[in-house]
Formats: structure tokens, sequence, C-alpha cells
């Protein structure tokens, strides 16, 4: 007989359970199923609940497989395969047989450690960078990452911490208070409240501010803007006493990395120590190559397995170069972080272990093991087939989005990372574009719709209608302000598992181009049927 505990750490308590979906291919008991179902819900904050009525989260996606939706939102989040649904069920049933017999925290520990020597392995950073090891802090959420990368780096010589992230439009709603060592969401993944908003450590409050890379029409600034301003904020944050840590995004919610890399090396090497520089990875969209290289310039590296992935939601890792690892792991941490994670979230021999509690978050762990049974098939499919299928749909997407008058791109620039590699040319899959952005238009009223207008279609096309299965699009994200009028842009993306079929044969491609096409004819159609009133404040192409 299990312990209660243990039931509820493998997903058994009665407490955010979902309600079960159609068309999985697992064949398993009601009970087993509907335990893998909420351990895969477990383990986070209230983003990972899902309404009783319809098994979705607040994103609109479950923790079933849904093979038959046109899944093109990875940008946002995922559904988990079939596939990795039946490994992880698999995986799940034996946990749930050795918890009879053994403490479900001492389980924990043993699988959380492969699982993270799975991921470097993967990464090719098993033998670490120099024969000395990297190190992976296994977290929550890509949110999680950015308060425990403030609370490592806060009060280091006694110095208050300034983080600089981007404008949350381009990251993460909660980003910004993370970054600045604050509760993000009113409960932890222990399940307990907290005061949104509050400080980690009273009295000890990060600092933190941001910089847009849009203006207010949605169009790019200049790399020379943005870098002015942000040598005009270190520099007063250096004349006040303060250490930085600047938060580089590779890719953003739109496909931006940002601030560029030049930008980046040049404002390292103008303040040296007292600016730190972590890559919000969190999209995923970045090779094994490009992560290694980043940590070889002893930049810290967050990366989350439920985007480009398709893992379900909330999974994510701090990768720490050796010299990073020295310098952090005998830095302490808020007390207030126990709520947040286990002991064996973190690597051996950091300090942060001895004030964590020695408990089990099974649905990290399942969920990480979903994530890398993507990255697995992902990176054994030959590179140049990946950028083949790439660049072929970057062309048939971006050639669509030009020419059809339901759409117009967003602004956006190519993904630059010439600075990592000492001028080399060498073709690379993360330097072509997998998220495709762009507004909506209706041609028979003019002009694009509104940020409420695309948010309806939005919503529209994730719901299945008769024989047309749901649209799954990369949710609104608001880029413009036009007079008064805010304007959202939707995203069409790519995950690694669309990728990893389509390198399996020709037709698999060619099915996928003509996925991508059938999304956009309907995400034109319903923009083109919406009932709106027209805007005063709608803005003309």
């Amino acid at each position: 007989m299990l312990k209660t505990f243990d039931d509820r750490a493998l997903g058994s308590s009665s407490s955010n359970k979902v309600a079960p979906s159609a068309g999985t291919p697992l064949e398993q008991s009601s009970k087993g199923r509907d335990a893998l179902l909420n351990c895969l819900i477990s383990g986070g904050d209230e983003r990972l609940e899902c309404e009783p009525a319809t098994g979705l989260n607040m994103y609109g996606y479950g923790p079933s497989p849904r093979p038959l939706d046109l899944a093109f939102g990875s940008s946002t989040a995922s559904t988990i395969s079939a596939p990795a649904f039946a490994a992880v069920g698999a995986y799940h049933a034996d946990l749930l047989r050795e918890m009879e017999t053994h403490s479900a925290a001492d389980i924990y520990a043993r699988e959380i450690a492969r699982t993270r020597t799975e991921l470097l392995l993967l990464l090719g950073l098993d033998q670490g960078l120099g024969s000395l090891p990297v190190d992976a802090i296994m977290a929550t959420s890509g949110t999680d990452i950015h308060l425990f990368a403030a609370a490592l780096l806060a009060r280091q010589d006694d110095q208050t911490l300034m983080t600089v992230t981007l404008m949350g439009n381009e990251t993460g709603s909660g980003v910004m208070a993370a970054a600045s060592g604050r509760h993000f969401m009113s409960r932890v993944s222990n399940d307990c409240p907290v005061a949104k908003g509050e400080e980690l450590s009273p009295g000890h409050a990060t600092r933190n501010t941001t910089v847009a890379v849009r203006s207010a029409d949605g169009t790019l600034r200049s790399d020379e803007e943005v870098e002015f301003e942000l040598r005009g904020l270190i520099e007063l944050a250096r004349a006040a006493g303060l250490r930085c840590l600047l938060v580089v995004t590779d890719v953003s919610k739109t496909s931006l990395l940002a601030p560029g890399l030049e930008t980046v090396f040049r404002l390292k090497a103008r303040f040296g120590s007292m600016l730190d520089i972590m890559i919000d990875a969190c999209q995923f969209r970045v090779s094994a190559a490009t992560i290694r290289a980043y940590l070889t310039h002893d930049f810290l590296v967050a990366v989350t397995g439920s985007k480009f992935l398709a893992g379900p939601i909330f999974s994510g890792a701090l990768l720490c170069s050796p010299r990073m690892s020295e310098r952090l792991k005998q830095r302490p941490l808020p007390a207030a972080l126990a709520d947040y994670c286990a002991k064996a979230d973190w690597p051996e021999g950091w300090m942060a272990r001895d004030v964590l509690p020695h408990r089990a978050n099974f649905g990290l762990l399942l969920r990480w093991k979903a994530a890398l049974f993507e990255l697995e098939r992902f990176v054994r499919a030959p590179e140049e087939k990946v950028i083949a299928v790439l660049s072929a749909f970057a062309e048939a997407v971006g050639e669509r989005l030009a020419q059809d008058s339901a759409f117009k791109p967003l602004d956006g620039r190519p993904i630059d990372r010439k600075p990592l590699w000492d001028g080399s040319e060498a073709a690379r899959w993360d330097e072509i574009p997998s998220i495709f952005s762009f507004y909506l238009c209706n041609p028979h009223r003019g002009g694009m719709l509104t940020a409420a207008e695309t948010a309806a279609v939005y919503k529209n096309l994730a719901v299945e209608h008769g024989d047309l299965v749901p649209v799954r699009l990369g949710q609104p994200v608001r880029c413009a302000d036009f007079s008064d009028m805010p304007a959202s842009a939707l995203r069409i993306c790519l995950s690694a598992p669309l990728i990893a079929q389509a390198c399996e044969s020709a037709d698999a491609f060619n099915g996928l181009i003509s996925q991508a096409m059938t999304v956009l004819d309907r995400t034109a159609d319903a923009a083109a049927q919406l009932t709106f009133e027209p805007s005063s404040a709608r803005a003309s192409l």
C-alpha cells in the first residue's frame, strides 16, 4: 500500500484533476491513466491547473495527446505527443511499482540526477568544458530560472543586484517579477500559497529594469539605440555600486535574438566582472553547439522542454559553466526557495542543497522525460535534413505571409550569432527562423484586426468545429499600438517533433508544408468572417 504523500507525489491526489480526453494510444487502466495525467500537471504553479470540463490549462493545452490537432503553436506551449506519452506512461508505471517498497524522495533524487545527466549528454556536455563538469539546476519553469539566477547573484560582495531584461511581451509575463526576486505567481511547486509580488528576501530586493526592442508601432529599434540605452543603465548601476545581470533572449516570442550579440560582447568588455550575462534560451530554439559556445564565455544558459521540444509545459534547467559553478555553488539561497524546489534539483556540491527539502516532484521529472524523448529524436536527425526542412518551411510560410492580404508580417531581423563563431560561415540549423509572427487583416473591411479581435480568432481556431480539427497557433503577442488601437501578432511555429517527422520522407515533408498552408487558410478565413464593427482607429496597411 502506497503512502499518502507518495500517492500525491505521483499524481493520485484528488486536487487539480483533469478531465480525460479521447485519442490516447496508451492502453492502461483508467485509474493508472488518471494518475499519470494528474502527475503531469503536478509540481508547479497555477498555470498548470486544468479546467475540469475541458481538461485544458490557461494556455489551452492539457496533459493528454491530441494527435489530430494542427499543432503549430510551440512558441506558447505544446501537447505531449502520443509516442512520448506512451514512453512516459511506462516509466510512470515503473515508478509506481518501485514506490511500494522505496521512499518517493529517494527515487526522485536518483531519477532527476539521471535526467540531468541525459540532458547534458544530448547537448554534448557530458564531458564538460575542458574536462571540467557543466552543472544543470533543474526547475519547474523558465520563470523559476529567472528567480533562481537573481537569488544566486543577489548580495554578492554585499552589492545589490540589478537585472536588465527585455519587456515581458517578448519574454514572459512573470519574468520581470522573478528577475527582481519576487514571487511571480500565487502558488509554488510544493502546492503552498505565496503572496504574489512579495520579496523572497524582505529588505534585499533585486532591482529590475527593462528595455524595449520595439517602438510603439511594432517596428524594431536599432541595435545602436538599444545598446546606448543599455550602456546608460549599466553605467548608472555601476555609479550606484550595484552589480548587473543582463538577460539576453535567444530567441524571444517573436523570434528575436535581443540584444544583439555584438552589443552584448561590447558591454561585457566595457563593464567586466560587475556585469553577468544570462542567455534566456527558454524557447530551446538553439543547437547544442550554440549552447556550448555560450557556456564557453561563462554565460548562464536557461532552457525549457516545453516550447520547441514540445514537451508538456513546466520543465526548465539553468546551465552553468565550470567557472560559474565554482563561483555560485557556495552562494546561500533565500529560505523561501525551499517552496520552489527540492534538494535533488540542484547538483551535488551546491550549498543550496543544504537548505532545500528532501522531497519529490514527479511532475517535473515526467515532463522532462517527455521533453528529452523529443530531444533525442531530434538530435538523431541529420543536420543537413533539418536545415533543408527549416529552409523550405521558412520560404513557403514567408512567401505566403508576404503575399496574402490577410496577413501582415511583424517586423523582424535575421538571427545573427556570428560573434560566437569567430567568423565561421558554417550553416547551422538554429540560424533559420522557426517562429513566424504576423498581424491579421480583414481585406473586406480594411486594416488590421485589433488585439481583441485577434484573440477571438486565436480562441476560435483552437476549438473543434464539426469536421474541422483545432488549429494551434502561438498565442497573440501584444506588439504595437496604432493611435489608440492595440494590435497583437499571432505566430506559426515549427517544433522539434514536426521537424523530425518531416525529415523521415518526402511525403512527410510535403505533408508538413500542406498542413502549414491549411493552418494559414483557416486563419485567414476566420479573420475574414469576424462580425466585429469596424474601429474608427483601425490601422491601415
